[in-house]
Order: C-alpha cells, then structure tokens, then sequence
C-alpha cells in the first residue's frame, strides 16, 4: 500500500493545481498562498508526500468537484452501491459457473463440453461494454424492463419513501418490510449484475475444467472408482472438493475484475457507484478524486488476495498459514509500520525518518549490488541484460524495432545456409513434431475455429487498403472522413446493394454513425489499430517479463524480494484503473500514451507467471547438472530455464493479443483512446450507444462484434497451442 501511495501522488503532478476545487474567480493571490500553506503545496516534494500520506491516513482525501463534496464521504455511499452490485454478481458467476465446469470436465471432447467451453470462451471475449448495450438495447425496445439507475425515484422518494439507513438498498427494503422496494431494487440490480457476472463467470468456468480434469486423472480417483463408488460420489465427493482448492485462487483476482468491469457497467447502466464516478472526475480532471479511487480500488484488491490467501490455508491441509520471514522481510514491516505512526503524530520527524530509510535502504542496495559483482564478476552480464531490454523496448516503442528483426531475420537466414547439412538432419524430428501438432488440431473444432478467426482478421489488416480504399482527399487513412452531410442521420446498412439506379454510391454497406463515419471503413482500418497496438504491448510486455521473471526466478533471496514487491505494487492496482488514471494525468489521449499505458499495467502479471514457471525449473535435476559441468548462471538461464517456459510464454502471449484489444477498446469506449476520427473498434461503439433507444443498432452491434470475435479468436487459438504444447496430451 506504500508503494501505491508512492504511484498516486507521483500521478498528482501531472494533474493540473490541486488547489482547483477550493479556488473561485473571486480568490485573490493572498488567499491563495494560504490554500497553498493550509495544505502543504508550497512545501518541497518530501513533505508535500508524507502529508498526502498523513491525509491518506486519516481519510482526508480531498475535495471532489464533480460531485461537489468530500471525497471521504462519496467513496462512502458511492462504495455500497458498487459493493451491493459486485455482491450479487459475484454469487451470480459462482453459482453458475462451478457447476458448468465440472459437468464440461466429466463429459470432455463431447459436443457438451465443446458447448461450455465455446459459452466461456466467448464470455472472456465479449467486452463487457458491448454486452451491457446489447442487453440494453433487447430490454429496451421489447420489454418493460428497468434499464438504467438504481431504483425508481418516483417509488422510493415521492409515492411511498423509506429511509434508507446502510445504502444497501436490498438490505434497507428488508428492514423496512416493503416488498415492492426490494423488488424494485432487485429489477435495477439484475442486468449490470448479468453483464458483470458473465466475464468472471466465464474464467471461472474455465478453471474449474482444467482443475476436475486434473484431479480425475489422480491415482486416488481411480482408486475410488475401483472400490465401486458411483460416478456422482467420486466427482462431487472426491474430485469437486479437490478442484475448488487452486479455483478458490482465482476469486481474488476475480474480484480486480469486478472492479474493472463496474467502470463499464456503471457508466452505461448510469449506476450510482465508484465507477461511474470514477470515469466523470477522468473526464473532469478531478484531481482528488481519481486518486482516491486508484488508491481505494488498490486497497480493496489487496485486503480480497489477503482473504483469499487465508482461505486458500484452510482449504488445503498442506498450505500453511504461518510461515519462515526472512529479516528483511520484518524489517520492511517493521518500518513501514513505524513510517506511518511517526507520520500520524509528526510530519517533520516522518520526513527525517523516511530520508534516513530511503538513504539507509539505497546504500544497502548499493553495497549489496557491487559485492555481488565484485565477488561474482561473471554475473555483470545481468546488468547489460537489463540495459539491452531497456533498447529492446526503446525500439519497439520507437518503431526500429523492425529493423532489428530484419537485420536478425538476414543473420539467421545465413546461419541456415551456413549449417545446411545440419538443419537438414534436424527436419525429420521437427516435421514429425508438426504432424502431430496438425493432427491435435483436426481433433479439436475450436482451435480450428480460433485458426480461422485469427487468420481471417489478420488478412483484413494486411489488405485494408484495398478492402477499404481511402478517399483520396484523406491524408491518413487511420483517420475516418467525416461526412457532413450525414451528420446526426444514422445511414442503415445496405450490405450488398449500395448503389442507386443511376449507379453511384447511395450508402454505407455495415450503415454509418451519426458523425457520418463509415462503419465498415472503421471496422476494416481499425484492424490495423488493434494488431498495431495488440503486438507492441504484448512483445514488449513479454520481452521485460521473460527477462525480469526468469532472472528474478533463478536467483531467488534478496533479487527475487525486491523484484516481486515492486512487481506487487502495480499488480495491486486493477488494469484498467491504473491505465485510465495515467491516461486522465498526462491529458494525452494519443494511441502511443495508451500503448504506454498499457504496457506499464501488463508487464507485472506475466513477469509472476515467468517467475513461478523459474522457481520450479531451477531445482530440476538437469540445472543441477548443468551447474556441476560449469555452465555459467547466463548460459543456465537463456539455455535451459527460458526454453522451458517458452509454453506459457506462448499460450499467454497469445491470449493477450486478444486481451489487450479488449482493454484497447474498452479504453476508446470511454473516450480515452487516440483521436475523435481514429478508426478504433471502442470509440466506434460509442458512438453508435446513443441512438439505441431509437431503434438504429448497427451502430454499436458491427464494431462490438468485431471486439468480441478478435478476442474469442485468440483465446480459442491459445487453448489450442496449450493443448498443443502439453506434454500430458502428446498421446
């Protein structure tokens, strides 16, 4: 929590004055200053950071504009509307999803289980944002159904008002014993709690398969079954309990997810609570209160993972509670601890206090570091490791990148031709390895359908010029032409007959937004946006988490501690609230600055994965072999522990570049994604969200589909190379 204290008020700089909300037309310079000095802002950076630690303390977070009242006190009621609606999600995705997981594991590679999984897949595919207009749009214009708010104002304030005491209005309808206010809430309640169920509905789902897949493939499972249990008590009995232990896990993460999806939700569903509210200060530039809302969505992700490791104890008999802390690790405790006593009773001793901590820890780091070196010069390698992925970024953010891979392409080429007779000898087993990978995937429908998909939006990126010339006044084709003429008049797709008798163009053939942009224009170039930005995170994020996560790994102590805690600290801000928040800060809404964004939240998950997959690799006997023939720790890492993590490597890597066009869009949804004119699948749903009420659905029904079927395209293609690539499914 220090360390996200550290990134917030680090982001406060780069939000304009914060003395914004207290300052009129009428304030003069002197009274000003007096702001200034009531709350530290002329003091240097030092102080003003352990004051804004002491106001994070004593809840003195500040004044919202938006809103029009203390931060404190919004978070409050804002919080229970959140927290009533994520509740009734989450017992929703639970509930169901569990018990699909478990009939898809007990009927694998039948057309059941392809079903279910096809429904989860598509449920991690589908933007939430898209779904939530959908079901608007549906409920809308064919039932009566309560579509937006939280409750009827004509009913709770006006026609029979009760008090509402806790803000949880399900609670409050109880303790008053007024059935049609529970009813009433509970009809407002259940769309935004369908859309934001069916995301965490469709992870779990996932998860739990593999789990009973893996636990019915168990010596005591077949035990159980040759004992003659019947096959309800050794699923439910045996295999369910034992599968809900590693699914139990990822209900922490669960909850991040909920908290990403309520920004959504809330907004489109016009849902009183912290997302909505959230994304109106962003947009508003409310310096408090974005803040307080990355620093409190943090805190609530920790205190989940916290419960969820407690649980995860009882759970399981051979995870314990109680374990071996280094001393540094109660070091770190112990100071922070003392920090933040020292900065509640005084801000001048907290400053002396911390400069010694920060001075005392850096030359700690220092000393440590060169004696390492000195004491080990061959591992200087790991500091030019580390200079050489900073160029490796540089260039993939600079655009050289290319250059790179086509010089390595001409040197690899003449390596080829060099070892001809060599690589010769080494296709049989390589073909061989390729039959069978062809093989698992005729086997499997859904990994060709992810094929399919993948190979089929890649080629409309490749060939966007000719599936979507330019008009030849446009000077960049990723920016869509206007046409002025069809401004605030949605055009209806005329799909295949988009002429008029005399021959000319009459229309759009996917129709136009009320801007006059042309959907099928947007959806063909927006392709190109989405790969674009899909393949610089995702090679980015994998070349510093491959480097971080396997050098982090082989090490271990002192290396792995700190590297995981400054990893932990951007993990425990939720995805989208951290790449919002920078977004809102810098004022830059560019498609290079949400690149950046995006990176900076990406990296830390795959660099635990890469991590973990290390830690295990490293006690296997052939490193141990290696180290007794004299390999260098350089040799070990890059020779053998990162050619062994190359599958999770790959199966992430390529479920991301369907996640990372999934928070690409949700990003442009909300209007923080590039230009007003850049062809980008989000900023296209949104401007088709605010005609649904007038029937015209093309306009956010082509691009969400578009959304979701990039997604559901790699997530399907990523199932099928980890099935691939698993050694338990060679046979």
């Amino acid at each position: 929590m220090l360390g996200v204290t550290v990134i917030t008020f680090y982001l406060s700089y780069g939000m304009g004055d914060p003395l914004a909300p207290y300052v009129t037309e009428r304030t003069t310079p002197e009274q000003y200053e007096m702001l200034a000095e009531k709350h530290g802002l002329n003091e240097p950076i030092h102080i003003q950071y352990v004051t804004y630690l002491r106001g994070v303390i004593t809840f003195d977070w500040g004044y919202s504009e938006v809103v029009n009242e203390e931060v404190s006190e919004a978070l409050r009621y804002r919080f229970a509307a959140t927290l009533e609606l994520s509740i009734l999600a989450f017992i929703v995705a639970v509930a169901t999803a569990i018990p699909l997981g478990i009939f898809s594991s007990i009927r694998q590679n039948r057309w059941e289980d392809h079903g279910i999984r096809l429904f989860a897949l598509f449920g991690s595919a589908i933007p939430i944002f898209w779904f939530a207009l959908f079901l608007q749009y549906f409920f809308t214009l064919y039932t009566d159904w309560q579509i937006s708010l939280r409750y009827d104002p004509i009913l709770w304030e006006i026609t029979d008002p009760i008090e509402i005491k806790t803000n949880f209005l399900l609670i409050d309808s109880i303790a008053a014993g007024s059935w049609p206010h529970f009813i009433d809430a509970l009809k407002h309640m259940i769309l935004p709690a369908t859309v934001l169920a069916y995301g965490s509905m469709a992870t779990i789902i996932r998860l739990m398969r593999g789990n009973m897949l893996d636990v019915l493939g168990q010596d005591y499972i077949r035990t159980a079954k040759s004992k003659g249990l019947s096959e309800n008590q050794v699923t439910y009995k045996h295999g369910a309990p034992n599968a809900m232990i590693p699914t139990v896990t990822l209900l922490g993460m669960g909850f991040a997810g909920l908290i990403n999806g309520s920004v959504l939700t809330e907004t489109i569903f016009t849902w009183p609570g912290l997302g909505a509210w959230a994304i109106t200060a962003m947009r508003s530039l409310d310096v408090s209160a974005i803040l307080a809302y990355t620093l409190f969505s943090a805190f609530l992700y920790i205190i989940a993972n916290l419960i969820v490791d407690i649980l995860y104890a009882f759970l399981d008999p051979r995870v314990e509670l109680g374990g071996h802390s280094s001393i540094a690790e109660i070091l770190v405790v112990s100071l922070s601890i003392l920090m933040l006593i020292i900065t509640l009773i005084n801000i001048d001793a907290a400053v002396w206090f911390g400069f010694l901590i920060l001075v005392s820890l850096s030359g700690l780091t220092i000393y440590s570091i060169s004696k390492r070196m000195l004491d080990n010069p061959e591992d200087a390698w790991v500091i030019f490791l580390f200079a050489g992925t900073m160029f490796v970024v540089w260039s993939i953010l600079s655009g050289f990148f290319m250059t790179i891979i086509y010089c390595t392409l001409a040197v690899y080429i003449g390596y080829l031709i060099y070892y001809l007779e060599d690589v010769k000898e080494s296709l049989g087993p390589k073909l061989d390895e390729f039959k069978r990978a062809s093989y698992q995937i005729k086997k499997n429908p859904l990994t060709i359908l992810g094929l399919i998909l993948v190979v089929s939006l890649l080629s409309i990126a490749l060939f966007a010029p000719w599936l979507a010339p330019p008009a030849e006044t446009q000077r960049d084709p990723m920016r869509m032409e206007e046409h002025f003429e069809y401004n605030f008049n949605h055009q209806p797709p005329c799909y295949f007959s988009c002429t008029a008798e005399s021959g000319e163009e009459d229309g759009y053939i996917l129709g136009s937004t009320d801007r006059g942009y042309d959907i099928y224009y947007g959806i063909v170039w927006g392709s190109r946006t989405s790969l674009d930005v899909a393949v610089k995170v995702v090679f980015t994020g994998t070349f510093i988490a491959a480097v971080i996560g396997a050098v982090s790994g082989y090490y271990g102590g002192r290396i792995d501690d700190i590297v995981m805690r400054i990893t932990d600290v951007f993990i425990a801000i939720p995805g989208l609230v951290l790449a919002l928040a920078i977004i809102a800060v810098t004022g830059d809404n560019s498609i290079e600055m949400l690149m950046y964004a995006l990176i900076i939240v990406w990296w830390p998950g795959f660099t635990r994965v890469i991590r973990a997959e290390a830690l295990r690799i490293r006690k296997l006997p052939y490193i141990e072999a290696a180290k007794a023939a004299g390999a260098s720790d350089f040799r070990i890492i890059f020779q053998h522990v990162l050619p062994n993590c190359i599958t999770s490597i790959i199966v992430i890597a390529t479920m991301d570049m369907g996640g990372i066009v999934l928070s690409l869009a949700a990003l442009g949804f909300l209007g923080f994604g590039g230009g007003p004119d850049l062809a980008e699948w989000g900023k296209l749903v949104s401007f088709g969200q605010d005609d649904i009420l007038t029937g015209e659905w093309w306009g956010f029904f082509f691009p969400g589909l578009a959304i979701a079927l990039w997604a559901l395209g790699f997530y399907l293609l990523g199932d099928g190379v980890r099935d691939i690539l698993d050694p338990k499914q060679r046979n």
